[in-house]
């Protein structure tokens, strides 16, 4: 009798428990269909969300200055895949590498020319094709999102001259300094650690138009950037 009582239980309830379950998997669904989501159940839809970032860099090949940059960058998604990096601003900390203070002064050479980055100053366009979910340790789930940018801006450069005939003493002059028109493009992976937060690698190219020994062309300025990314409000 008790048995037929749980099971009457049941049968009658199950309707109810089906109809809200489905109710909210069609709401979750029909919201990921509208954007075509290939992953369920994320929770950083970045529609209409504001983000600022804070970075830190270097310019791993460059031989004759190192370039530390600091800076951030702040970004307006209007759909989950496109949004507009409204602004990434870099501040350059250049130093001049021993390695070609040592070869001016053995080689005794009067005319060695190249640019320093001082400030950096760019608007892109950005995409996030691919996103997804990784699952590790059990139940711990990692979100993660790739993306890409394209934009132009300025940036504040120098023109350095060394020389040493002597072999004694190395002058360090200034042929020129300014701005410079500047395009960028580049690709990056964000690691969510919370519904608000997450870890940024950041690989870009700042191509700038130094003028170096009188001419001026396009010169790669290949960079590496790890930092923090805030969504506000929190998605």
């Amino acid at each position: 009798m008790k048995q037929l009582l749980v099971l009457t239980i049941i049968f009658m309830a199950a309707p109810t428990l089906w109809a809200a379950k489905s109710k909210s998997s069609e709401k979750q669904s029909g919201f990921e269909r509208s954007i075509n989501a290939v992953v369920r159940s994320k929770y950083f839809y970045k529609t209409n969300k504001f983000e600022i970032g804070a970075t830190a860099g270097m310019m791993p090949y460059d031989s004759v200055v190192n370039h530390l940059l600091v800076g951030g960058k702040a970004t307006w998604h209007f759909s989950d895949h496109f949004g507009w990096e409204i602004a990434d601003i870099q501040y350059g900390v250049p130093s001049i590498t021993a390695d070609i203070k040592d070869k001016v002064t053995t080689k005794h050479l009067t005319n060695v020319q190249f640019s320093q980055i001082s400030f950096l100053a760019t608007s892109n366009f950005l995409i996030s094709p691919i996103y997804g979910k990784v699952r590790f340790f059990g139940n711990q789930v990692l979100y993660f999102d790739i993306y890409a940018v394209l934009g132009a801006g300025f940036a504040n450069t120098k023109t350095i001259k060394l020389s040493d005939p002597t072999g004694i003493s190395l002058v360090e002059s200034t042929v020129r300094s300014g701005m410079e028109p500047a395009f960028d493009f580049g690709i990056g992976l964000k690691v969510f650690t919370s519904d608000f937060l997450g870890l940024v690698i950041d690989l870009r190219d700042y191509v700038t138009f130094a003028e170096v020994y009188s001419a001026k062309k396009p010169r790669s300025n290949f960079s590496v950037f790890a930092g923090l990314s805030f969504f506000l409000p929190a998605f």
